[in-house]
């Protein structure tokens, strides 16, 4: 069985992913619409080593990173995984907060 801090983590990527793939449709549309010309979610300072206008690469990013940090249980892994996960749900929430106004 699985450890709560596994299973919180586990639940909470399984919310982005939802979240992320209504928020990319979002993002195709506005930018059929040409009303979405960034390149990147994420800035250089962000926590992500990827880099993409979309929500997806970030989400497997960090189920990337929880394999990682299941198989070492690595507590500066798992404070950087956390971080992600934070930032993913701020950004998203942004964008869904602003998405739903418009």
């Amino acid at each position: 069985m699985s450890d709560p801090i596994e299973q919180q983590l586990i639940d909470n990527i399984s919310q982005l992913l939802k979240r992320s793939i209504v928020a990319d449709s979002a993002l195709k549309q506005l930018r059929t619409d040409n009303k979405a010309k960034f390149s990147r979610i994420f800035t250089e300072e962000s926590p992500f080593e990827r880099h993409a206008d979309t929500f997806q690469p970030y989400i497997e990013e960090i189920a990337d990173d929880l394999l990682i940090w299941q198989q070492s249980k690595s507590q500066p892994l798992l404070i950087k995984l956390v971080k992600k996960i934070e930032q993913l749900f701020k950004v998203l929430t942004e964008f869904e907060s602003h998405y739903n106004k418009g």
